[in-house]
C-alpha cells in the first residue's frame, strides 16, 4: 500500500507592496496551524519517506514548522525536497512528482497550493471536496500507483479547525 498526503500551505501574510506572491510568508495563525497539524500528522502517522513541497516561502515555512512539532519526541524526518515547478501547480504536474516519489517510497508527504491541492486530492480520491482550507491534509492510499492519476482511497481528510479550542 502506498500513501499520499497532500497538504495546503498554511494561512499566508497579505502581500506587502514591492512583495511577489512567491515570497509571502506565514502569518500567526499558520505558524500556529503548522505546528498544530504537525502534532496530528506525528502522532498519527508513519514517518515520510520523502517530503516534496513547493519552493515558496509559505509552503517551506509550513513544511518547517510541521516537522518542528512532528519530531519533538525525538523522530528524525527526511530533509524536505523543494520544487519550483509545484509552485501554483495543478494537479496533473502534482501526480508527476507525486508518482515519481511514491516509487521510490510508500510514505510521501506533498505541501503545495490551491487549487491545484483542491484539484488533486478531488482526482486522486473521487472525494468531493469544494476547497481544501490552509493546512487542510488529506491522506490517499494507493492500492497500485499508475503513470497516470491513479485512483485511490480517502483515508484520511483533517483541517485546523477541527482542533483549535
Amino acid at each position: 500500500m502506498k500513501m499520499l498526503t497532500l497538504i495546503r500551505h498554511g494561512k499566508s501574510a497579505t502581500k506587502e507592496s514591492g512583495m511577489g506572491d512567491f515570497d509571502r510568508n506565514l502569518n500567526e495563525r499558520g505558524r500556529e496551524d503548522a505546528g498544530l497539524m504537525g502534532t496530528v500528522l506525528g502522532a498519527l502517522f508513519p514517518v515520510p519517506g520523502i517530503i516534496l513541497g513547493s519552493s515558496a516561502q509559505r509552503v517551506e515555512e509550513t513544511i518547517a514548522g510541521m516537522l518542528d512539532a512532528a519530531s519533538r519526541d525525538g523522530t528524525r524526518y527526511p530533509m524536505p525536497e523543494t520544487k519550483r515547478d509545484l509552485y501554483l501547480s495543478d494537479a496533473a504536474i502534482i501526480w508527476d512528482f507525486a508518482y515519481s516519489a511514491l516509487l521510490e517510497a510508500d510514505e510521501v508527504w506533498l505541501c503545495g497550493h490551491n487549487p491545484g491541492i483542491t484539484e488533486a486530492i478531488e482526482q486522486f480520491s473521487g472525494a468531493g471536496i469544494d476547497d481544501v482550507p490552509t493546512l487542510g491534509i488529506a491522506r490517499i492510499a494507493f492500492e497500485e500507483v499508475l503513470p497516470s492519476p491513479s485512483l485511490g482511497e480517502l483515508y484520511f481528510y483533517d483541517v485546523p479547525k477541527n482542533h483549535r479550542s
